[in-house]
């Protein structure tokens, strides 16, 4: 299963590919959406996992343009700190299967993934 990350914060892209990688899922990433585009435009992908507050691109225009013109089968699960009803409800609006809160519990994340991807 191969899963993409997407997030504006190194440590956090190292945090979770580890964690998934320890689950023997393959997993690759990137820095903003532009870069997640093109990473999902080969069509290998399985899940995506993208952040919202990024520079360049939010985690919600992306998961449009993920949606609206190149993957609608791939599920997306969006992580964020912005935990308001309105923004996870605006997530699942535009096509989010998921929304994780940070800080991430690595146990519900890994949980998550594998639901999607099994």
């Amino acid at each position: 299963m191969k899963i993409l990350v997407v997030d504006d914060d190194p440590i956090m892209l190292e945090a979770i590919k580890h964690c998934l990688s320890a689950k023997d899922l393959e997993v690759v990433t990137a820095k903003n959406g532009f870069e997640a585009i093109g990473i999902a435009q080969d069509g290998t992908l399985d899940l995506i996992i993208s952040d919202i507050m990024m520079p360049e691109m939010s985690g919600l225009s992306l998961l449009c343009l993920l949606k609206q013109f190149y993957f609608n089968r791939i599920p997306v699960i969006i992580i964020s700190s912005l935990d308001k009803a309105d923004v996870i409800l605006s997530s699942l609006g535009l096509g989010a299967e998921d929304f994780i809160s940070k800080p991430i519990d690595f146990k519900q994340l890994s949980s998550r993934v594998r639901s999607y991807v099994n």
